[in-house]
Protein backbone atom coordinates (compact mmCIF):
# COMPACT_ATOMS: atom_id res chain seq x y z
CA UNK A 1 0.00 0.00 0.00
CA UNK A 2 1.79 3.34 -0.85
CA UNK A 3 2.80 5.53 1.64
CA UNK A 4 0.11 8.11 1.35
CA UNK A 5 -2.85 5.85 1.86
CA UNK A 6 -1.43 4.50 4.98
CA UNK A 7 -1.47 7.43 6.18
CA UNK A 8 -5.44 8.46 5.10
CA UNK A 9 -5.73 4.84 6.51
CA UNK A 10 -4.38 5.82 10.14
CA UNK A 11 -5.90 9.33 10.25
CA UNK A 12 -9.49 7.58 9.16
CA UNK A 13 -9.17 5.53 12.34
CA UNK A 14 -8.20 8.68 14.54
CA UNK A 15 -10.69 10.62 12.63
CA UNK A 16 -13.44 8.07 13.72
CA UNK A 17 -13.02 9.39 17.56
CA UNK A 18 -12.04 12.45 16.91
CA UNK A 19 -15.13 13.41 14.75
CA UNK A 20 -17.54 12.11 17.83
CA UNK A 21 -15.96 14.52 20.13
CA UNK A 22 -15.41 17.67 17.52
CA UNK A 23 -19.69 16.86 16.96
CA UNK A 24 -20.69 16.29 20.20
CA UNK A 25 -21.37 12.51 20.46
CA UNK A 26 -22.17 11.12 23.46
CA UNK A 27 -20.62 9.04 25.63
CA UNK A 28 -22.46 5.67 25.67
CA UNK A 29 -22.65 5.90 21.97
CA UNK A 30 -19.03 6.02 21.62
CA UNK A 31 -18.74 3.33 24.13
CA UNK A 32 -21.55 1.79 22.12
CA UNK A 33 -19.67 2.36 18.71
CA UNK A 34 -16.24 0.89 20.47
CA UNK A 35 -16.76 -2.90 20.39
CA UNK A 36 -13.39 -3.64 22.00
CA UNK A 37 -13.77 -1.53 24.94
CA UNK A 38 -14.67 -3.73 28.04
CA UNK A 39 -18.37 -3.69 28.92
CA UNK A 40 -18.04 -2.38 32.49
CA UNK A 41 -16.06 0.22 31.05
CA UNK A 42 -19.21 1.72 29.58
CA UNK A 43 -20.68 2.52 32.85
CA UNK A 44 -18.07 3.77 34.55
CA UNK A 45 -15.30 6.38 34.28
CA UNK A 46 -13.03 4.17 32.70
CA UNK A 47 -14.87 4.55 29.54
CA UNK A 48 -13.81 8.33 29.85
CA UNK A 49 -10.18 7.70 30.60
CA UNK A 50 -9.71 4.70 27.69
CA UNK A 51 -11.31 7.32 25.15
CA UNK A 52 -9.22 9.81 25.85
CA UNK A 53 -6.14 7.80 25.76
CA UNK A 54 -7.11 6.33 22.39
CA UNK A 55 -8.26 9.43 21.01
CA UNK A 56 -4.68 10.84 21.83
CA UNK A 57 -3.09 8.16 19.96
CA UNK A 58 -4.54 8.00 16.93
CA UNK A 59 -4.63 11.74 17.21
CA UNK A 60 -0.24 11.14 16.92
CA UNK A 61 -0.91 8.97 13.98
CA UNK A 62 -3.02 11.55 12.62
CA UNK A 63 -0.07 14.21 12.67
CA UNK A 64 2.90 11.96 12.06
CA UNK A 65 1.67 11.18 8.96
CA UNK A 66 4.70 12.90 6.67
CA UNK A 67 1.68 13.98 4.27
CA UNK A 68 -0.88 17.25 5.16
CA UNK A 69 -4.06 15.63 6.29
CA UNK A 70 -7.30 17.59 6.03
CA UNK A 71 -10.62 16.37 7.04
CA UNK A 72 -14.04 18.41 5.59
CA UNK A 73 -17.87 17.90 5.55
CA UNK A 74 -18.69 17.02 2.28
CA UNK A 75 -21.77 19.16 3.05
CA UNK A 76 -20.93 22.19 3.30
CA UNK A 77 -17.13 22.15 2.70
CA UNK A 78 -15.69 23.15 6.01
CA UNK A 79 -13.20 21.89 7.50
CA UNK A 80 -13.23 19.61 10.82
CA UNK A 81 -9.44 18.89 11.49
CA UNK A 82 -6.31 19.35 9.72
CA UNK A 83 -2.67 17.80 10.96
CA UNK A 84 -0.14 19.78 12.10
CA UNK A 85 1.73 20.62 9.03
CA UNK A 86 -0.97 22.31 7.23
CA UNK A 87 0.01 25.46 8.15
CA UNK A 88 3.48 25.13 6.63
CA UNK A 89 1.85 23.81 3.18
CA UNK A 90 -1.00 26.50 3.18
CA UNK A 91 0.31 29.13 4.96
CA UNK A 92 -3.20 29.40 6.93
CA UNK A 93 -3.48 28.52 10.67
CA UNK A 94 -5.69 25.81 12.26
CA UNK A 95 -7.52 28.25 13.89
CA UNK A 96 -8.00 30.17 10.44
CA UNK A 97 -8.88 26.52 8.79
CA UNK A 98 -11.47 24.88 11.18
CA UNK A 99 -15.30 25.59 10.51
CA UNK A 100 -13.81 27.66 7.32
CA UNK A 101 -14.28 26.15 3.89
CA UNK A 102 -11.70 26.12 1.31
CA UNK A 103 -13.55 28.35 -1.03
CA UNK A 104 -13.72 30.80 1.73
CA UNK A 105 -9.84 30.32 2.26
CA UNK A 106 -9.04 30.82 -1.72
CA UNK A 107 -7.17 27.30 -1.33
CA UNK A 108 -8.34 25.98 -4.63
CA UNK A 109 -6.32 27.91 -7.52
CA UNK A 110 -8.76 26.22 -9.98
CA UNK A 111 -11.90 25.59 -8.48
CA UNK A 112 -13.15 23.21 -10.71
CA UNK A 113 -10.61 20.91 -9.52
CA UNK A 114 -12.42 20.13 -6.75
CA UNK A 115 -15.63 19.90 -8.30
CA UNK A 116 -13.48 16.93 -10.20
CA UNK A 117 -13.03 15.52 -7.01
CA UNK A 118 -15.88 15.24 -5.72
CA UNK A 119 -17.29 13.95 -8.37
CA UNK A 120 -14.71 11.12 -8.55
CA UNK A 121 -15.17 10.30 -5.05
CA UNK A 122 -19.09 10.42 -5.36
CA UNK A 123 -18.24 7.94 -8.19
CA UNK A 124 -15.30 5.68 -7.32
CA UNK A 125 -15.35 6.50 -3.16
CA UNK A 126 -11.54 6.59 -3.51
CA UNK A 127 -9.36 8.78 -5.69
CA UNK A 128 -5.42 8.47 -5.93
CA UNK A 129 -1.77 10.81 -7.10
CA UNK A 130 -4.39 13.67 -8.69
CA UNK A 131 -2.82 16.03 -9.77
CA UNK A 132 -4.62 19.75 -8.39
CA UNK A 133 -3.07 23.36 -7.60
CA UNK A 134 -3.38 25.21 -4.45
CA UNK A 135 -2.99 28.81 -3.73
CA UNK A 136 -0.70 29.97 -0.70
CA UNK A 137 -1.84 31.82 1.63
CA UNK A 138 0.76 34.48 0.31
CA UNK A 139 -0.39 34.38 -2.80
CA UNK A 140 1.88 31.58 -4.92
CA UNK A 141 0.63 28.33 -6.10
CA UNK A 142 1.35 25.18 -4.99
CA UNK A 143 1.66 21.87 -7.33
CA UNK A 144 -0.12 19.00 -5.20
CA UNK A 145 -1.23 15.36 -5.50
CA UNK A 146 -3.57 14.19 -3.35
CA UNK A 147 -5.35 11.39 -2.51
CA UNK A 148 -8.62 10.93 -0.96
CA UNK A 149 -11.81 8.65 0.31
CA UNK A 150 -15.33 9.61 1.55
CA UNK A 151 -16.62 8.10 4.57
CA UNK A 152 -19.47 8.20 7.30
CA UNK A 153 -19.41 9.35 10.84
CA UNK A 154 -22.50 9.84 12.98
CA UNK A 155 -24.55 10.60 10.03
CA UNK A 156 -22.33 13.37 8.51
CA UNK A 157 -20.47 12.03 4.75
CA UNK A 158 -16.73 13.16 5.20
CA UNK A 159 -14.26 14.10 2.89
CA UNK A 160 -10.29 13.01 3.80
CA UNK A 161 -7.25 14.55 1.89
CA UNK A 162 -3.78 13.56 1.85
CA UNK A 163 -1.88 16.38 0.18
CA UNK A 164 1.75 15.82 -0.88
CA UNK A 165 3.70 19.13 -2.11
CA UNK A 166 5.11 18.85 -5.61
CA UNK A 167 6.06 22.29 -6.55
CA UNK A 168 9.94 21.72 -5.91
CA UNK A 169 9.12 18.64 -8.00
CA UNK A 170 7.08 19.88 -11.04
CA UNK A 171 9.97 23.39 -11.05
CA UNK A 172 12.69 20.66 -11.48
CA UNK A 173 10.54 18.92 -14.00
CA UNK A 174 10.26 22.17 -15.71
CA UNK A 175 13.53 22.65 -15.30
CA UNK A 176 14.76 19.68 -16.99
CA UNK A 177 11.84 20.15 -19.75
CA UNK A 178 13.19 23.81 -20.24
CA UNK A 179 17.07 22.09 -20.35
CA UNK A 180 16.14 19.30 -23.02
CA UNK A 181 14.33 21.96 -25.15
CA UNK A 182 17.31 23.99 -25.12
CA UNK A 183 19.64 20.89 -25.77
CA UNK A 184 17.37 19.98 -28.78
CA UNK A 185 17.54 23.88 -29.87
CA UNK A 186 21.25 23.59 -29.58
CA UNK A 187 21.31 20.21 -31.19
CA UNK A 188 19.22 21.67 -33.78
CA UNK A 189 21.55 24.60 -34.46
CA UNK A 190 24.53 22.66 -34.44
CA UNK A 191 23.34 20.16 -37.13
CA UNK A 192 22.48 23.04 -39.21
CA UNK A 193 25.91 24.02 -38.83
CA UNK A 194 27.49 20.70 -39.41
CA UNK A 195 25.38 20.30 -42.50
CA UNK A 196 26.42 24.02 -43.49
CA UNK A 197 30.11 22.89 -42.46
CA UNK A 198 29.78 19.28 -44.75
CA UNK A 199 28.35 21.86 -47.99
CA UNK A 200 31.13 23.68 -47.22
CA UNK A 201 33.90 20.99 -46.56
CA UNK A 202 32.48 18.62 -49.92
CA UNK A 203 32.50 22.07 -51.99
CA UNK A 204 36.07 22.59 -51.35
CA UNK A 205 36.85 19.09 -51.83
CA UNK A 206 35.19 19.75 -54.95
CA UNK A 207 37.34 22.75 -55.92
CA UNK A 208 40.41 20.57 -54.67
CA UNK A 209 39.56 17.64 -57.04
CA UNK A 210 39.30 20.29 -59.85
CA UNK A 211 42.30 21.64 -59.00
CA UNK A 212 43.95 18.07 -58.60
CA UNK A 213 42.97 17.38 -62.22
CA UNK A 214 44.25 20.40 -63.21
CA UNK A 215 47.34 20.12 -62.01
CA UNK A 216 47.48 16.29 -63.20
CA UNK A 217 46.87 17.55 -66.34
CA UNK A 218 49.67 20.49 -66.23
CA UNK A 219 51.96 17.72 -64.78
CA UNK A 220 51.33 15.82 -68.13
CA UNK A 221 51.24 18.19 -70.61
CA UNK A 222 54.71 19.28 -68.95
CA UNK A 223 55.94 15.57 -69.15
CA UNK A 224 54.58 15.46 -72.81
CA UNK A 225 56.86 18.57 -73.12
CA UNK A 226 60.02 17.33 -71.54
CA UNK A 227 59.34 13.70 -73.15
CA UNK A 228 59.34 15.92 -76.98
CA UNK A 229 62.35 17.44 -75.74
CA UNK A 230 64.10 14.49 -74.26
CA UNK A 231 62.93 12.63 -77.77
CA UNK A 232 64.64 15.27 -80.21
CA UNK A 233 68.03 15.46 -78.00
CA UNK A 234 68.49 11.71 -77.46
CA UNK A 235 67.36 11.41 -81.76
CA UNK A 236 69.65 14.29 -82.71
CA UNK A 237 72.74 12.98 -81.64
CA UNK A 238 72.30 9.37 -83.95
CA UNK A 239 70.79 10.99 -86.57
CA UNK A 240 73.10 14.09 -87.27
CA UNK A 241 75.53 11.71 -87.13
CA UNK A 242 74.33 9.26 -89.50
CA UNK A 243 73.90 12.78 -91.66
CA UNK A 244 77.35 13.62 -91.13
CA UNK A 245 78.87 10.47 -92.24
CA UNK A 246 76.20 10.49 -95.26
CA UNK A 247 77.32 14.14 -96.53
CA UNK A 248 80.97 12.65 -95.85
CA UNK A 249 80.52 9.35 -97.97
CA UNK A 250 78.58 11.51 -100.66
CA UNK A 251 81.32 13.65 -101.03
CA UNK A 252 84.26 11.09 -100.67
CA UNK A 253 81.76 9.18 -103.38
CA UNK A 254 82.32 12.24 -105.56
CA UNK A 255 86.31 12.08 -105.63
CA UNK A 256 86.54 8.37 -106.26
CA UNK A 257 84.32 9.07 -109.60
CA UNK A 258 86.73 11.40 -110.25
CA UNK A 259 89.86 8.95 -109.77
CA UNK A 260 87.86 6.61 -111.63
CA UNK A 261 87.67 9.01 -115.06
CA UNK A 262 91.49 9.75 -114.08
CA UNK A 263 92.76 6.46 -114.43
CA UNK A 264 91.89 4.08 -110.77
CA UNK A 265 95.15 2.90 -109.12
CA UNK A 266 95.09 0.07 -106.70
CA UNK A 267 95.65 2.12 -104.11
CA UNK A 268 93.21 4.41 -104.42
CA UNK A 269 90.46 1.49 -104.74
CA UNK A 270 91.95 0.44 -101.76
CA UNK A 271 91.06 3.98 -99.50
CA UNK A 272 87.87 4.23 -100.84
CA UNK A 273 86.69 0.93 -99.93
CA UNK A 274 87.95 1.26 -96.22
CA UNK A 275 86.02 4.78 -95.85
CA UNK A 276 82.64 3.22 -97.44
CA UNK A 277 83.15 0.27 -95.08
CA UNK A 278 83.76 2.83 -92.27
CA UNK A 279 80.67 5.26 -93.29
CA UNK A 280 78.09 2.29 -93.30
CA UNK A 281 79.35 0.77 -90.14
CA UNK A 282 79.02 4.24 -88.49
CA UNK A 283 75.46 4.74 -90.07
CA UNK A 284 74.08 1.38 -89.52
CA UNK A 285 74.95 1.69 -85.74
CA UNK A 286 73.49 5.03 -85.18
CA UNK A 287 70.59 4.03 -87.54
CA UNK A 288 70.14 1.33 -85.37
CA UNK A 289 70.47 3.41 -82.20
CA UNK A 290 67.31 5.98 -83.31
CA UNK A 291 65.62 3.06 -84.22
CA UNK A 292 65.84 1.38 -80.67
CA UNK A 293 65.02 4.76 -79.30
CA UNK A 294 62.07 5.53 -81.17
CA UNK A 295 60.52 1.76 -80.04
CA UNK A 296 61.33 2.27 -76.60
CA UNK A 297 59.55 5.87 -77.03
CA UNK A 298 56.57 4.48 -78.68
CA UNK A 299 56.02 1.96 -76.05
CA UNK A 300 56.23 4.01 -73.12
CA UNK A 301 54.17 6.38 -75.07
CA UNK A 302 51.50 3.49 -76.17
CA UNK A 303 51.96 2.27 -72.66
CA UNK A 304 51.12 5.11 -70.88
CA UNK A 305 48.52 6.48 -72.98
CA UNK A 306 46.64 3.00 -72.86
CA UNK A 307 47.34 1.81 -69.37
CA UNK A 308 46.20 -2.13 -71.39
CA UNK A 309 47.02 -4.88 -69.22
CA UNK A 310 49.65 -6.83 -71.06
CA UNK A 311 52.36 -9.38 -69.66
CA UNK A 312 55.72 -7.92 -70.04
CA UNK A 313 59.48 -8.29 -68.80
CA UNK A 314 60.32 -5.82 -65.86
CA UNK A 315 64.12 -5.75 -66.99
CA UNK A 316 62.63 -4.17 -70.19
CA UNK A 317 60.38 -2.21 -68.38
CA UNK A 318 62.74 -0.47 -66.35
CA UNK A 319 65.43 0.46 -69.16
CA UNK A 320 62.99 1.48 -71.20
CA UNK A 321 62.09 4.55 -68.52
CA UNK A 322 66.05 4.87 -68.28
CA UNK A 323 66.27 5.68 -71.96
CA UNK A 324 63.30 7.62 -71.56
CA UNK A 325 64.47 10.25 -68.76
CA UNK A 326 68.41 9.97 -69.78
CA UNK A 327 68.25 13.47 -70.90
CA UNK A 328 66.78 15.00 -68.06
CA UNK A 329 69.30 12.52 -65.46
CA UNK A 330 72.08 13.17 -67.49
CA UNK A 331 71.40 17.24 -67.23
CA UNK A 332 71.01 17.06 -63.44
CA UNK A 333 73.90 15.35 -63.26
CA UNK A 334 72.74 12.35 -61.16
CA UNK A 335 73.64 8.66 -61.96
CA UNK A 336 70.92 6.30 -62.43
CA UNK A 337 72.38 2.75 -62.14
CA UNK A 338 69.29 -0.29 -62.70
CA UNK A 339 69.51 -4.02 -60.77
CA UNK A 340 66.57 -5.73 -62.02
CA UNK A 341 66.79 -9.70 -61.34
CA UNK A 342 66.35 -11.55 -64.54
CA UNK A 343 63.33 -13.81 -65.36
CA UNK A 344 60.63 -11.47 -63.56
CA UNK A 345 57.44 -11.59 -65.94
CA UNK A 346 54.78 -9.74 -64.61
CA UNK A 347 51.09 -9.81 -66.24
CA UNK A 348 50.02 -6.42 -65.09
CA UNK A 349 50.01 -2.60 -66.32
CA UNK A 350 53.46 -1.53 -67.71
CA UNK A 351 52.26 2.39 -68.79
CA UNK A 352 51.39 2.68 -64.98
CA UNK A 353 54.26 0.81 -63.40
CA UNK A 354 56.25 3.34 -65.95
CA UNK A 355 54.74 6.00 -64.49
CA UNK A 356 54.95 5.15 -61.08
CA UNK A 357 59.02 4.54 -61.76
CA UNK A 358 58.89 7.84 -63.67
CA UNK A 359 57.77 9.88 -60.47
CA UNK A 360 60.15 8.26 -58.06
CA UNK A 361 63.20 8.96 -60.23
CA UNK A 362 62.17 12.78 -60.63
CA UNK A 363 61.18 12.61 -56.98
CA UNK A 364 64.68 11.73 -55.98
CA UNK A 365 66.33 14.08 -58.66
CA UNK A 366 64.23 17.46 -57.20
CA UNK A 367 64.30 16.61 -53.96
CA UNK A 368 67.31 14.86 -52.75
CA UNK A 369 69.84 16.06 -54.35
CA UNK A 370 70.03 20.17 -54.15
CA UNK A 371 72.29 22.99 -54.92
CA UNK A 372 73.86 20.70 -57.83
CA UNK A 373 74.75 17.87 -55.47
CA UNK A 374 75.52 14.50 -57.59
CA UNK A 375 74.31 11.55 -56.73
CA UNK A 376 73.25 7.63 -57.27
CA UNK A 377 69.00 6.81 -57.84
CA UNK A 378 69.38 2.87 -57.84
CA UNK A 379 66.45 1.10 -59.36
CA UNK A 380 66.67 -2.61 -57.94
CA UNK A 381 63.80 -5.60 -58.26
CA UNK A 382 63.99 -9.24 -57.01
CA UNK A 383 60.78 -11.70 -56.15
CA UNK A 384 59.72 -11.82 -52.89
CA UNK A 385 58.05 -15.04 -53.41
CA UNK A 386 56.11 -17.26 -55.84
CA UNK A 387 53.35 -14.13 -56.18
CA UNK A 388 55.05 -10.98 -55.26
CA UNK A 389 57.72 -8.65 -56.88
CA UNK A 390 59.70 -6.56 -54.65
CA UNK A 391 61.15 -2.96 -56.21
CA UNK A 392 63.42 -0.72 -54.77
CA UNK A 393 64.04 3.37 -55.53
CA UNK A 394 66.97 3.98 -53.70
CA UNK A 395 68.83 7.23 -53.41
CA UNK A 396 71.92 8.82 -51.27
CA UNK A 397 70.62 11.79 -51.49
CA UNK A 398 69.63 14.56 -48.10
CA UNK A 399 66.92 12.59 -46.81
CA UNK A 400 63.35 12.69 -45.67
CA UNK A 401 62.66 14.96 -42.88
CA UNK A 402 60.96 12.89 -39.63
CA UNK A 403 58.22 15.24 -39.63
CA UNK A 404 57.44 15.17 -43.31
CA UNK A 405 57.78 11.22 -43.89
CA UNK A 406 54.57 9.76 -42.54
CA UNK A 407 53.06 13.23 -45.23
CA UNK A 408 54.66 12.48 -48.02
CA UNK A 409 52.16 9.98 -50.00
CA UNK A 410 49.19 13.18 -48.93
CA UNK A 411 47.95 15.33 -52.19
CA UNK A 412 49.45 18.50 -52.77
CA UNK A 413 52.31 18.23 -49.80
CA UNK A 414 55.67 19.13 -51.01
CA UNK A 415 58.39 21.08 -49.86
CA UNK A 416 59.04 22.73 -52.95
CA UNK A 417 55.92 24.56 -53.61
CA UNK A 418 56.43 27.14 -56.29
CA UNK A 419 59.87 25.81 -57.25
CA UNK A 420 58.66 23.63 -59.10
CA UNK A 421 56.55 20.75 -57.56
CA UNK A 422 53.02 20.34 -57.37
CA UNK A 423 53.05 17.50 -54.18
CA UNK A 424 50.83 15.23 -56.39
CA UNK A 425 53.82 12.95 -57.82
CA UNK A 426 54.01 10.80 -54.23
CA UNK A 427 50.17 11.02 -54.01
CA UNK A 428 49.79 9.84 -57.76
CA UNK A 429 52.22 6.72 -56.98
CA UNK A 430 50.51 5.31 -53.92
CA UNK A 431 47.10 5.80 -56.14
CA UNK A 432 48.91 3.77 -59.01
CA UNK A 433 50.34 1.45 -56.60
CA UNK A 434 47.51 0.62 -54.56
CA UNK A 435 45.00 1.21 -56.89
CA UNK A 436 45.69 0.17 -59.98
CA UNK A 437 48.47 -2.75 -59.26
CA UNK A 438 47.16 -3.91 -56.42
CA UNK A 439 50.70 -3.93 -54.64
CA UNK A 440 51.44 -1.81 -51.28
CA UNK A 441 54.40 1.35 -51.66
CA UNK A 442 56.35 2.14 -48.30
CA UNK A 443 58.77 5.05 -47.68
CA UNK A 444 62.12 5.17 -45.39
CA UNK A 445 64.46 7.92 -44.64
CA UNK A 446 67.34 9.01 -42.60
CA UNK A 447 68.51 12.35 -42.72
CA UNK A 448 71.63 12.88 -45.00
CA UNK A 449 71.34 8.99 -45.11
CA UNK A 450 69.06 8.71 -48.44
CA UNK A 451 65.60 7.69 -48.96
CA UNK A 452 64.55 4.27 -49.99
CA UNK A 453 60.70 3.76 -52.06
CA UNK A 454 59.93 0.15 -51.30
CA UNK A 455 56.91 -1.54 -53.90
CA UNK A 456 55.54 -4.84 -53.42
CA UNK A 457 53.68 -5.65 -56.43
CA UNK A 458 51.69 -8.63 -57.53
CA UNK A 459 53.45 -10.50 -60.58
CA UNK A 460 49.70 -10.98 -61.61
CA UNK A 461 47.50 -7.33 -61.18
CA UNK A 462 44.15 -7.98 -59.28
CA UNK A 463 41.36 -8.51 -62.35
CA UNK A 464 39.34 -5.47 -60.37
CA UNK A 465 42.20 -3.31 -60.51
CA UNK A 466 41.22 0.00 -61.58
CA UNK A 467 42.77 1.56 -64.38
CA UNK A 468 44.10 5.27 -65.15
Amino acid sequence: MPMEMAGIAFAMLAAGLLLGVFLGRRRTDRAAEQPDLPVEAVFSGQADEALQKRNAIFAKVFNLVPDTLTITRLSDGRYVEVSHNWETLSGFTRAEAIGHTSIELGIWAEPQQRVDLIEILRRDGVVRDLDVTFRHKQGHLLYSQVAGSLFESEGETCLMLAVKDVTAQRAAEQEIREINQQLEERVQRRTLKLEQTNAELAQALETLRHAQDELVRSGKMAALGSLVAGVAHELNTPIGNGLTVATTLEHRLQMFVGQVHAGLRRSDLDRFMADAQFATEVLVRNLMRAGDLVRSFKQVAVDRASSQRRQFNLQDVVSEIAITLSPVISRSGCEVQADIASGLELDSYPGPLGQVLDNLINNAMTHAFVNGQRGLIEIRARDLNADEVQIEVRDNGVGIPANNLKRVFDPFFTTRLGQGGSGLGLHIVHNIVTGVLGGHVDVSSQPEAGTVFTLRVPLRAPESAQTL
